[in-house]
């Protein structure tokens, strides 16, 4: 019987030998409901993030060890993103229903918009919601009041006052809990149902300090039904089990051939050959006599075996005992390889779509598809691959939109009125178009 084992927990995840194979269902108990845990920072209760507060940086490492996992959450942040954003100013809709624009030319927002701080607020933005569900952008102001940056900060060091007015940023990780805010940073947060209300009264009031940063209410997954911090989509393939499938199905693999047996003939050799072809009284010692056979036996199996030897012919002699039966006669038999990788391979593929699903990502818009066997075919074709993307950037709205919002405040806040801010996107078309892609504003 072989096993294999979790490095840090000691359970067996797998078993196999020549009659069975068996593995244990792994069902992480990751406590995204109340009660939660909380802990304490300078009088202030602050809500654990999972088990033992590391449930991001569980996260994180789950999706490190799952190749299709990392390359889903890639691609939703990328087509999210898209050739990124064009500031206008909307003029009505057409006869179809659809919004007109017209250019907003203001060399202070193109100068923001092209600037590499925007493109890393949004590229994190995307990268912390679809990978851990959540997104903490922070606001930077000037002396003179005005918000000229906003970034977000990795989400996997903040963490959620229990009353939702402050944003704690731990910049280690939570291996110990932060005993002060002087190991961090405690930053207040803009109310999360009216967050505009909020920022304006507070600059009306003159409640803002500008020396410090203020936190505009997370960013989630707002198909998480949980209070604090959202649930990514791909938490159901954890919580099913079929992430560790896809771990498991190369673990098995490696092991079994690894300690499967390798032989690829089998040699049958009747005793009195070797009395012929290797009498005892040409042998001054037993000794001599071993040596003898085993480099036959090495220069036999060289024949059959080496790279030098492809395909080559085998000739072999016997002789006819007196009631006409074969005597001396080898008898060669190939072994057939009895680890079947195709029905291994179909289980991966099963548990990629499953992981794909879970994010709504179409497998035929990354090509993902088997040669054979039940997930033939799914590669699709050119069609399958456009409607597929047009699909993909059309469910991603609510996020692309979450991203964009703190952005809107920021120019309302600043002076810059009713500026509509689009996402530019490439868009594949038919060889009828004339042209392979169009830009797109959406």
């Amino acid at each position: 019987m072989n096993f294999i084992f979790d490095k840090k927990t000691g359970i067996p995840l797998s078993l196999y030998s020549t009659k069975l194979f068996a593995e244990t269902k792994h069902h992480p108990k990751l406590e995204n409901e109340e009660p939660r845990s909380t802990f304490r920072v300078d009088g202030v209760d602050y809500v654990s993030w999972g088990p033992n507060n590391r449930l991001p940086d569980d996260s994180v490492e789950e999706i490190g060890r799952t190749g299709v996992l990392s390359t889903a959450i890639g691609f939703k942040a990328r087509t999210s993103f898209g050739q990124g954003i064009f500031p206008c100013l909307k003029t009505g809709r057409d006869e179809e229903g659809r919004d007109t624009y017209e250019p907003f030319n203001d060399p202070d927002v193109d100068f923001f918009i092209d600037s590499p701080q925007f493109q890393n607020y949004a590229v994190s933005a995307f990268r912390d919601i679809f990978k851990l569900g959540n997104a903490f952008p922070i606001f930077y102001f000037n002396s003179k009041g005005d918000i000229v940056n906003i970034i977000c900060r990795n989400a996997r060091h903040c963490r959620l006052s229990q009353d939702k007015k402050k944003l704690l940023v731990y910049p280690n990780f939570w291996n110990n809990t932060p005993s002060s805010v002087q190991d961090c940073e405690d930053i207040d947060m803009l109310d999360e149902d009216d967050p505009f209300t909020d920022l304006m009264t507070r600059k009306a009031v003159g409640k803002i300090n500008y020396n410090k940063p203020l936190a505009y209410p997370r960013l989630r997954n707002y198909y998480s039904n949980t209070d604090y911090y959202g649930v990514p989509d791909w938490d159901t393939v954890w919580r099913s089990g079929w992430l560790e499938v896809a771990h498991m199905v190369p673990k098995f693999l490696a092991e079994a051939y690894k300690n499967a047996m390798t032989m690829m003939w089998h040699i049958q050799i009747p005793d009195t050959y070797w009395e012929k072809k290797f009498p005892e009284e040409s042998f001054e010692s037993t000794a001599d006599r071993e040596k003898a056979i085993n480099d036959y036996l090495d220069e036999f199996e060289e024949q059959l075996t080496s790279e030098e030897n492809p395909a080559k012919t085998l000739t072999t002699g016997f002789s006819l005992n007196e009631s006409g039966k074969a005597e001396e006669k080898w008898v060669i038999e190939r072994l057939e390889n009895e680890i079947k990788a195709e029905d291994r391979l179909s289980t991966s593929a099963a548990a990629n779509s499953e992981i794909l699903f879970s994010l709504m990502v179409n497998p035929s818009v990354l090509g993902a598809g088997m040669p054979g066997g039940p997930y033939a075919g799914n590669a699709g074709s050119g069609s399958d691959i456009r409607e597929g993307l047009l699909v993909s950037l059309i469910l991603n709205y609510i996020e692309k939109q979450q991203v964009l919002d703190p952005i809107e405040l920021m120019l309302e806040y600043n002076g810059i009125h009713d500026v509509e801010l689009v996402y530019r996107n490439i868009i594949l078309t038919t060889l009828d178009k004339g042209k392979s892609t169009e830009e797109k504003l959406a």
